[in-house]
């Protein structure tokens, strides 16, 4: 406890030093100062743990002082004394980040009692960083682009919140990856992170996974079984690829949201529940909206707060970074010598689509480093792993593609500005199905 260092900040020299005195005999490390200008400068020199800091000082109001000294750094614990104490003061300080106030003429225990309980706060608070940064190493989200900062920006500021999130993105751009992040630095750390991919579950098991049920609520349901809300209780349930999601589920879900409780299939008995949803797809909700397959209500409870993942082909300059990082782990994973690559094979990575985005990118570097023997990766032997044939025809038939994708897709578009986007009648017009007519929108990136 008394490896902590305090600061004590007071334009009075006598309380400085008495406090100095009291807690030296403590064993507590402790440095003065008597104005703020002073106290910022050893703030930002030293490993201060604790301040005790005065309301009145000659050169800045505490309250100003407090603010500063949280923006400098958020770990600092604060606690405010004041000759003129009031409640308005004392809310107010606590509002600004101080962890407690106190009232001069000080007394000694009441000193002493305040600082023990404070610092161990700290330590708690400590403990707690140090197993949200053991558990983002799991996780981490590696890049340098634009865009990968906008989203790490994103989940710095909305992790620590208790909103609803939606992320959306491309198959194979992290959208679990980030989900996990906003979970880590978030209060629900030490409870359970459950995922529930709704594309991999039939509609007509996908209510009673998350919601559960009791004993003999159906054929084969020979015991209770909690769902995944319960299961995810105080913590956080993601809802991947809601989008694929029934609609009759998406009644359930919507109204397990707002009323924070759900009851089991085959139950009457209402189980109150404390998760936050964070729900991801790579589905164009609004136009999963458009033609019913998507509740307007559900998308609107969902998307308090977006979070909206680029492709891998719209960050390039990552990529070098993420073959390293893959490459290297691979290598780790397999029990193979570390491999490295070649500036040129960097150049043909940066200069591929990813269609299957980062994690393509994550397969193809395990699939070099079992396949390749070699410990420096050339570019003939990338090729060769990619399946990209180095010829003249090869660079023809690319050509002959990319011409027939840009005739296909300015045909669908017509033909579905001519149906108003009503996909039906589009698919009807061009003679395909429903399902094949979202393929190729997909495929080809089109999206009203």
């Amino acid at each position: 406890m008394n490896n902590f260092k305090i600061l004590i900040v007071d334009d009075e020299p006598k309380i400085c030093n008495l406090l100095k005195e009291i807690l030296d005999a403590e064993g507590y490390e402790t440095d003065t100062a008597l104005n703020g200008a002073d106290a910022l400068e050893k703030i930002e020199d030293g490993e201060i743990d604790l301040v005790l800091l005065d309301i009145k000082l000659p050169d800045i109001d505490g309250i100003a002082l407090l603010k500063k000294i949280k923006k400098h750094s958020s770990d600092i614990s604060v606690i405010m004394i004041s000759a003129f104490g009031t409640v308005q003061l004392a809310v107010e300080a606590l509002k600004n980040g101080a962890e407690d106030f106190l009232e001069k003429p000080l007394e000694t225990t009441r000193v002493l009692i305040t600082i023990k309980n404070v610092l161990e706060k700290c330590i708690l608070r400590k403990e707690r960083n140090l197993f949200k940064n053991e558990l983002l190493r799991g996780y981490e989200i590696i890049g340098k682009s634009e865009g990968i900062k906008r989203v790490m920006e994103l989940i710095k500021r909305i992790g620590p919140t208790n909103s609803e999130v939606l992320i959306l993105g491309e198959t194979g751009t992290g959208k679990e990856l980030v989900a996990r992040n906003l979970h880590i630095i978030s209060e629900r750390t030490g409870a359970p992170f459950v995922k529930v991919n709704c594309a991999a579950l039939p509609g007509e098991l996908i209510e009673s996974e998350l919601f559960g049920y009791e004993k003999g609520a159906f054929t084969g349901a020979f015991k209770r079984k909690p769902g995944q809300f319960e299961l995810a209780h105080k913590g956080t349930l993601f809802l991947d690829e809601i989008g694929d999601m029934p609609l009759p589920a998406q009644a359930k879900v919507l109204r397990a949201i707002e009323d924070k409780e759900i009851v089991r299939l085959g139950g009457t008995r209402t189980i109150k529940i404390d998760v936050r949803i964070i729900a991801a797809t790579n589905q164009d909700l609004g136009l999963l909206i458009k033609e019913k397959r998507f509740r307007e209500d559900l998308f609107h409870r969902i998307n308090v707060l977006k979070i909206q993942l680029p492709p891998l082909r719209e960050r390039k300059e990552d990529i070098p970074i993420l073959a390293e990082h893959f490459l290297k782990k691979a290598c780790i994973d397999n029990n193979r010598p570390l491999k490295k690559l070649t500036n040129q094979v960097f150049h043909l990575l940066q200069n591929y689509d990813w269609p299957g985005n980062v994690r393509e990118l994550e397969h193809l570097m395990n699939k070099v480093t079992i396949l390749v023997d070699k410990n420096t990766i050339d570019i003939s032997d990338m090729k060769k792993i990619m399946g990209i044939e180095d010829s003249i025809q090869e660079l023809k038939r690319y050509k002959m593609d990319t011409v027939k994708s840009k005739f296909e897709r300015e045909y669908i578009i017509s033909v579905l500005n001519q149906t108003d986007w009503h996909i039906s009648a589009a698919a009807r017009i061009l003679g395909i199905n429903r399902s094949t007519l979202f393929r190729k929108m997909k495929r080809l990136g089109i999206k009203k």
